[in-house]
């Protein structure tokens, strides 16, 4: 499931648009793929972030219960900002049933989703 933001969307817009994948995502329960492309419109706000980190995602897992994998895309600018800017820091719940990876580019980003499909799928494969 891909969600591409073309415009900065205000946290009613941000919370819609991600309980309507969530809903998606009850229905159609094997989609553990996501990727979500925040390339045009820069950081989501703190208040945004808080809302993904203390509220969605739990529903996330109590949905699906297993785990999922997640490209984030940023801009090359953006990318570069939080790697220069980095402070560990914000005390926001962690969700390790989430595993995250960041990039630049959707090709990389969708290269980098097929490859944990395909690994996970010649596991399943071999333990049969």
């Amino acid at each position: 499931m891909t969600i591409t933001w073309k415009a900065k969307p205000d946290t009613e817009q941000l919370k819609d648009v991600y309980w309507q994948a969530l809903q998606f995502v009850k229905t159609y329960r094997k989609i553990c793929f996501y990727c979500t492309d925040i390339s045009s419109i820069g950081p989501l706000t703190a208040d945004q972030e808080a809302w993904l980190t203390k509220e969605y995602y739990p529903q996330v897992f109590e949905s699906i219960q297993s785990d999922i994998y997640a490209a984030v895309i940023f801009s090359e600018d953006h990318f570069k900002a939080l790697i220069s800017n980095y402070v560990a820091g914000r005390i926001l719940p962690r969700h390790d049933f989430i595993h995250f990876n960041y990039f630049t580019d959707l090709a990389e980003a969708t290269d980098w989703l097929l490859f944990i499909q395909k690994s996970q799928d010649q596991a399943l494969n071999a333990g049969s």
